[in-house]
């Protein structure tokens, strides 16, 4: 069998020409995990047209066109066309998104293409390509190894494993795998979905995502009133039918009835509250990769938080060097002992430079804080790397004519390298564990005792002396205290996962301020333990040590199962069961798989965890202002359906609204929606409140009463208005008059009711002192186009509308106030009654 060349130079003419990348591709596909087929556009078109509304909205267009009006006909046709165009445009916008994210979150490789090493991205790389791998590449397909030196990867976002893998020629990478050590030529034999890692991924995301409880909630609430507006609208259509025998009349009459009542701006609403709520979110480093998702984190009752790079920076530093006699504490301090600067000089010279190591990182840190002497330039002339069996790094260097081998490694193995007697062995385990204790990492490191004239074959072939341990902290957020604070305030529990020593567990806990810190249950543990004796732990332990991510998953169920609404993190391919389970996955932006990211609702650009909290915080914002909406939308429509019905059911003299009318109010009560109250800032108590119970309705009792009152007071408002004109301020006797006036009050109710729903418990006056710059906007450009549409010929013409004296118009706005201002007090009663109940 011939040998496989060594050098990279040699591999040089075997890469792929143009011609084959072209041919594989097509072939074998990009290298990159399918998502869910999109929605093909006339699927699209018939989703957005069996809208109740745009049902309603045509239905009447057709009735407006055998009626002979053509013009509002197609004004109206316009509406719809207007409302298909948007939704098309979002979806576009959508995609778009997606794609920056997936090219962003794509790694970028060496790969040799005709005769050349070239950078491409990973989603470039196609089968049969040969790639260059080097200490910290990610590798982007699977492939096999065809040369190495020193080559081991971290497979644990794969695996789960911690602890990096050595690869020979011949053997197996896989897509995600961090390259730790050495450098490799391979060849790739599976891309995309036939990856390792696609196979899981394509799995997962063809997953299909359960609605939230909104969702639904809001969903069955548009069903109900649809349902009740088609009853209502088929009874109309009867009684013009049958008593005045004016079917298609009746049939219009009944179909404006429903778009009056039709809070069909609900859905978009609550679209556009989460589409901006995830734009707010990924200004503090969160992306939501499904919006609706945030209402649930407004719900949060459990946070399970990974420690690493979480809770902790995920940048080691030497917190402590202990030798024979004497520890010294690096914390703010500038100089140190010339033992400890030697030690710290030897595990340098047993480190790689330049390494990917934290461990490595922190010590030549450390190297350059307190200025030790040596010569940093001394060459390795032979390595013994650390693997799975030996827990040792030894790197021979040599000193003018003679070598010197330099030790660091896990201090049991450097212990066992020394020969240590049972004294200094005692001695020396005795300090590892109470550094252990104290939540440090620990090295030891060890030098040959005296030069060799040779070069050793075995890593034994030298006697070491042991010099002293190295301990290593990864240092919290500073943040993460506070956040931590924050979420016992909120009622919010916090539970921290974590791979490492039960020891260094119980001190980061202790150091965040977590409860019941001094209990501690690994994986093994718990897995050992009955359903009912785990679910009692449960209850009590916040923290959990050497977790593997199918003890993850068993936690989330467990949780789940006590009505917990929880927020789990993760990073790798194994956690994404448990992320998908969650009811909020959180994937790790900075170190997590694109399979991770795939099965999460949100990804933390920043990996911290007080990322977290301040989606809790939005997600709880948007849902009181959506409850804000929610009540404001019933309380407008309310005036709109009653003005709309009691003329025609009572036989008054004027009929004030026509389905143009109604349309030109739902152009005012969108934007107001979606612009002032997305737009309102978060109450005083918003996380002293404890997390809501996710079965409580969006429109509860309280809401619901309130929104009726407010439509009660806003409806008598124009009644009043309309009988006002018609008996005392219609000089004209023109009933065009009191059509204008009745509708003036009608829209300046709604201005003013947005005022009053600012605050579901303050009075607006209170409210007031805050300010949400898109009041000003709304109000002026509302009044704006309403001037606009009495006084410019042509366009009052349109809408049937006269111009207005100022009595007319004046008296119309104050009616609008004082009714408003009646339920602005009723409104601040009410509330505090439901409070104390």
């Amino acid at each position: 069998m011939q040998s496989i060349p060594k050098q990279i130079s040699e591999y040089i003419t075997m890469g792929l020409s143009l011609d084959m990348v072209k041919k594989n591709r097509s072939v074998y596909g990009a290298n990159e995990i399918s998502s869910s087929k999109r929605i093909g556009f006339l699927r699209m078109l018939f989703g957005v047209v069996t809208e109740p509304m745009i049902l309603l909205l045509i239905s009447i267009s057709i009735v407006y066109l055998l009626l002979g009006d053509r013009g509002e006909a197609l004004l109206l046709l316009g509406s719809v066309i207007g409302i298909v165009c948007i939704t098309f445009y979002q979806e576009k916008k959508t995609e778009t998104a997606i794609s920056a994210l997936r090219s962003l979150a794509s790694p970028r490789t060496n790969v040799i293409r005709e005769g050349e090493i070239i950078r491409i991205e990973g989603k470039d790389v196609v089968y049969g390509d040969l790639i260059i791998l080097n200490e910290g590449d990610r590798i982007p397909a699977d492939a096999e190894l065809l040369s190495d030196r020193l080559f081991s990867c971290d497979e644990s976002l794969l695996t789960g494993e911690s602890i990096p893998v050595n690869k020979g020629m011949g053997q197996s990478v896989y897509c995600g795998a961090l390259v730790v050590s050495g450098e490799g030529v391979c060849r790739v034999n599976a891309v995309g979905n036939h990856t390792e890692i696609g196979k899981i991924g394509r799995k997962i995301a063809d997953e299909t995502v359960g609605k939230t409880l909104l969702e639904i909630e809001v969903a069955r609430l548009v069903r109900n009133l649809f349902l009740v507006a088609a009853g209502l609208c088929i009874l109309l259509a009867l009684y013009f039918g049958i008593v005045k025998s004016l079917w298609l009349q009746g049939l219009l009459s009944g179909l404006t009835l429903a778009i009056g009542l039709m809070p069909e701006e609900l859905p978009l609403v609550m679209t556009i509250f989460f589409a901006l709520g995830a734009y707010r979110l990924s200004t503090k480093n969160v992306l939501v990769r499904r919006s609706s998702i945030i209402e649930t984190l407004g719900a949060a009752t459990v946070l399970c938080s990974d420690k690493t790079g979480t809770i902790t920076k995920n940048k080691m530093k030497v917190g402590k060097i202990t030798t024979k006699g004497l520890e010294e504490n690096l914390e703010h301090v500038n100089e140190v002992s010339d033992i400890s600067k030697t030690i710290i000089q030897i595990a340098y010279f047993a480190s790689k430079h330049p390494s990917f190591d934290p461990m490595d990182i922190a010590i030549t840190d450390c190297m350059n804080v307190f200025h030790q002497k040596g010569d940093l330039s001394l060459l390795s002339i032979k390595d013994f790397p650390l693997t799975p069996e030996q827990l040792t790094m030894i790197r021979v260097l040599k000193e003018e004519n003679e070598y010197s081998c330099y030790a660091k490694g896990s201090p049991e193995a450097v212990f066992e390298l020394c020969q240590l007697d049972s004294e200094n062995l005692k001695y020396w385990t005795n300090k590892t564990n109470e550094l252990a204790k104290e939540g440090y990492r620990v090295l030891a490191v060890a030098k040959s005792k005296t030069p060799l004239k040779n070069i050793p074959e075995e890593r034994t072939g030298a006697q070491y002396e042991m010099y002293g341990l190295l301990s290593f902290l990864d240092p919290i957020r500073e943040i993460v205290p506070i956040a931590v604070k924050t979420a016992y305030e909120s009622g919010i529990r916090v539970i921290m996962i974590t791979g490492d020593y039960p020891e260094t567990a119980k001190n980061i806990a202790k150091q965040i301020g977590l409860k019941n810190s001094d209990l501690v249950y690994t994986g093994k543990d718990f897995t050992n333990l009955e359903e009912q004796e785990f679910k009692k732990v449960l209850k009590e332990c916040n923290v959990f040590s050497r977790v593997s991510p199918e003890d993850k998953w068993k936690l989330v169920r467990f949780l789940k199962s006590e009505g917990e609404i929880v927020a789990m993190t993760g990073d790798g391919v194994n956690d994404a069961p448990a992320l998908r389970t969650a009811n909020i996955g959180v994937a790790m932006g900075e170190r997590g798989t694109d399979v991770a990211r795939e099965a999460a609702d949100i990804v933390l650009l920043d990996d911290s965890f007080s990322s977290i909290l301040e989606s809790v915080r939005i997600g709880r914002q948007i849902f009181d202002n959506l409850k804000k909406a929610l009540g404001y939308l019933i309380g407008v429509h309310i005036p709109i359906v009653g003005i709309t019905f009691l003329p025609i059911l009572l036989n008054w003299p004027i009929v004030v609204l026509s389905a143009i009318h109604i349309v030109f109010m739902e152009m005012v009560i969108d934007p107001t929606c979606t612009i002032v109250f997305e737009k309102e800032d978060a109450e005083f108590d918003l996380m002293k409140r404890k997390p809501r119970v996710s079965s409580e309705p969006l429109l509860d009792r309280e809401l619901f009463v309130t929104s009726l009152i407010q439509g009660a007071f806003s409806l008598l408002s124009v009644v009043s208005t309309y009988w006002l004109t018609h008996m005392f301020l219609n000089h004209e006797s023109n009933n065009q008059v009191v059509s204008t006036a009745s509708f003036v009050t009608l829209v300046f109710s709604n201005l003013f009711l947005i005022l009053a729903n600012r605050s579901l418990h303050e009075s607006m006056w209170s409210r007031m002192r805050i300010r949400n710059s898109m009041i000003n906007i709304v109000f002026i450009g509302t009044i704006a186009v309403l001037l606009l549409s009495i006084y410019l010929p042509g366009m009052n013409s349109l809408f049937r509308f006269v111009p207005l004296n100022f009595l007319q118009f004046s008296s119309a706005i104050l009616v609008a106030f004082i009714g408003v201002l009646f339920y602005d007090i009723t409104k601040v009663s009410v509330s505090k009654w439901f409070r104390n109940v």
